[in-house]
């Protein structure tokens, strides 16, 4: 859900009364409209597209003047353009929102302007105008300066969990959440994709949508063909992991998924909803937030904030430390392209800096000579 922040709005000088009327409305319709349909020829995810679709919507209403909505060549208008992002991107920053989520509001504005310039046409038939010859001169408002520096901004709260607790938190969720639930069916799968997030590294996104075929358990592999669909960055299909302990989660979940109400009206999908649906990220958030709760009324030291991609950064963290020297190996398990998001997942734990520092002076490390 986002969060349209409210701020005065002082642009009514850059509003022209040629601008008021129903071709400029559909004008402008037509640029967002041409926008979200170059998501779908990128390959981008359904998420994705709902959620830029309904922002910019949004957006657009909220700096509206003269009882209508802003236009899109009046966002982009030189210098008046600038000020009214500056602007909003201070009153995102007041508003107390996170770094990633002002760099999220930003992005998707940032897109949509950088491709309105890159195709800023207006097309009736076959003829087409520009922008700046039917309305006015338009540039990119959003500057990369706006752009609060990119940091894991959950590190304020602290790592939600000791990697090297991982499977300590398996076992008390296995004990206190899976054994003594009344929902036996829904429990085994919930526990199941959390098992199966920790141990192969998979987005929450891809666990939605595996299907039988994608479990290798002789090859001890499995797959995903869903993958990231966001940014440009497109459908692609890897393997990973599918370890013992995931296997022997994945095959007790199997003998009760039949029980799953609507489970056999989709047999695809490996955790379908109730209906026999895909699932959908409000249950699979509630189901983790029920068991953060079971493991802390048990005293067990999980924070609040542990959330579905922070298994992933958990993944992540205990490879490097297994394998420090396999980087490599690491960026394709997780589907990345480079290794530079890769370095932001890593958070080793207290304990884990300690002994790695505790290592190195028992070695007797001394800084090297300046040469002189």
């Amino acid at each position: 859900m986002f969060k349209i922040v409210s701020y005065k709005n002082d642009n009514s000088k850059t509003i022209r009364k040629e601008y008021v009327g129903l071709t400029p409305h559909l004008d402008h319709q037509n640029l967002l409209q041409r926008y979200f349909d170059s998501h779908r020829m990128q390959n981008h995810s359904v998420k994705t597209m709902m959620r830029e679709k309904s922002f910019l919507s949004s957006w657009f209403e909220l700096h509206s003047n003269q009882n209508r909505i802003l236009f899109t060549w009046e966002a982009m208008a030189p210098v008046l353009g600038r000020k009214r992002i500056m602007n909003y991107a201070n009153a995102l920053i007041d508003s107390g929102l996170s770094s990633s989520t002002i760099r999220s509001y930003l992005g998707i504005l940032s897109r949509y302007f950088s491709y309105t310039l890159e195709y800023p046409y207006f097309i009736d038939g076959e003829a087409t105008q520009r922008i700046q010859d039917r309305y006015a001169q338009i540039e990119q408002p959003v500057s990369e300066y706006d752009f609060p520096k990119h940091v894991y901004d959950g590190e304020k709260l602290g790592i939600p969990l000791d990697p090297e607790r991982l499977y300590d938190f398996y076992s008390i969720i296995k004990d206190k959440y899976l054994n003594q639930s009344r929902y036996g069916p829904v429990s085994a799968r919930n526990y199941a994709m959390l098992v199966l997030a920790g141990e192969s590294g998979l987005r929450i996104d891809e666990i939605f949508h595996l299907e039988m075929v994608d479990l290798f358990f002789e090859s001890k592999k499995i797959q995903t063909r869903f993958a990231k669909g966001t940014k440009g960055s497109g459908k692609r299909a890897r393997v990973t992991f599918f370890t013992p302990l995931a296997q022997d989660t994945i095959r007790y979940y199997l003998k009760i998924r039949p029980q799953l109400i609507g489970a056999n009206r989709d047999e695809n999908f490996l955790f379908p909803s109730k209906s026999g649906q895909l699932l959908d990220y409000s249950s699979a958030h509630s189901a983790l937030k029920t068991m953060i709760k079971v493991a802390q009324k048990e005293g067990f030291p999980v924070l609040s904030h542990l959330c579905w991609h922070s298994m992933r950064r958990l993944f992540a963290t205990r490879f490097i430390e297994r394998f420090p020297n396999r980087l490599s190996e690491l960026v394709s398990l997780l589907g990345h392209v480079t290794p530079n998001t890769v370095h932001c997942y890593i958070r080793h734990s207290e304990a884990w800096t300690d002994n790695r520092i505790k290592e190195i002076l028992e070695r007797g490390f001394t800084w090297p000579s300046s040469g002189n």
